[in-house]
């Protein structure tokens, strides 16, 4: 019995051990791994644009006015539809008490039949020369006035384009200056926006400037037709006007559009997505991944383009950063990277 007690503080003495070190054994696995997605920085040619926004109109466009008082007899085209100038869009009443049609087409029919008839006799030497430019003189007054007065009631596009509004129905009655048509040719269109005396400077007569659609898409590059010369008292903005060539169609009026201008190349620079960045004690800092471990790399921001952000210094080519789960890491954390793309710039 005198070796019992030697031999209980024994057996404790090995139990805490073996205690112990399963603890320190627990804890090395108890060290987990974050999945991440990271990126490896390439350099990047980017432009800095500044971008305004307007709407886009045809660059000849006509609105079409009523000068009789007349019902709407036939509508001949509709809104969508291309047309030629000269082509007849809306017909209003012949017979209508404000039209001279009737009246002026049997003028111009009576003088043309008797300037005929005078023409023949002169040739025949029946009649005397005056008489035969009288004739001649009559014909051509009632046949001007015939065509004027048909032009009041069989209404004719000025010229080739697609018409964009039709503003009557078939048994309106119109009055003086309302509203018929408008036509406009869109081959090539023209954008105004509104510049900021910021960026004005950028913008001058013949400059190249890229026009993208609200739909998106490739941008379609215009030139600068004019600047204002003077800001607009009220908005303190420059009016700008672009043109761009549309023959593809692409543009239709009335459409919202964005308009960039190249303010700075920047070539050869480290951008990065703006998710990447953090800001961590007033700090903005990028997880950098090395060794399977992430490890806060403290940068400076420069402009932002499309969607990334310039990082002026604290990376650099070739470093592989985290840019997505970056949130639920801690500094020289493990990670497991799920998948690493180049620069997507």
């Amino acid at each position: 019995m005198k070796y019992k007690f030697p031999l209980l503080i024994a057996l404790t003495a090995l139990l805490i051990t073996s205690c112990s070190n399963t603890e320190e054994q627990e804890a090395v696995s108890e060290e987990r791994s974050i999945s991440v997605k990271t990126e490896t920085i390439e350099p990047s040619n980017l432009q800095l644009l500044a971008t305004f926004t307007g709407s886009a109109e045809g660059v000849r466009q006509t609105t079409i006015l009523a000068k009789l008082a007349e019902s709407v007899e036939k509508i001949n085209v509709r809104e969508g539809q291309t047309v030629k100038a000269g082509q007849i869009l809306i017909e209003l009443d012949q017979t209508g008490p404000t039209s001279q049609y009737q009246q002026a087409k049997a003028l111009a029919d009576n003088s043309e039949k008797n300037y005929k008839k005078m023409a023949y006799l002169y040739e025949q030497g029946a009649v005397a020369e005056v008489t035969y430019d009288a004739a001649k003189t009559e014909y051509e007054v009632n046949q001007a006035s015939f065509e004027a007065a048909a032009q009041l009631v069989k209404i004719k596009s000025p010229i080739d384009g697609i018409v964009t509004a039709v503003d009557v129905s078939a048994g309106d009655y119109t009055y003086l200056g309302q509203k018929l048509a408008t036509v406009a040719d869109f081959s090539k269109m023209r954008v105004k926006i509104d510049v900021n005396s910021r960026d004005i400077h950028y913008f001058k007569k013949g400059a190249s400037v890229f026009v993208e659609s609200e739909n998106g898409g490739d941008k379609i590059e215009g030139k600068v037709n004019s600047v204002a010369e003077s800001a607009d008292p009220v908005t303190r903005s420059f009016e700008v006007e672009v043109s761009l060539d549309n023959s593809s169609g692409r543009l239709k009026p009335g459409m919202f559009v964005r308009v960039s201008i190249v303010k700075q190349n920047l070539p050869g620079v480290i951008a990065v997505p703006r998710r990447a960045i953090l800001t961590l004690d007033s700090k903005d800092v990028i997880y950098v991944v090395r060794d399977d471990r992430a490890f806060q790399q403290p940068v400076m921001l420069g402009p932002d383009v499309d969607g990334h952000t310039v990082i002026s210094s604290g990376l650099s080519v070739g470093d592989m950063i985290v840019t997505l789960g970056q949130e639920y890491l801690q500094d020289s954390m493990k990670v497991k990277i799920t998948s690493t793309d180049g620069a997507s710039k």
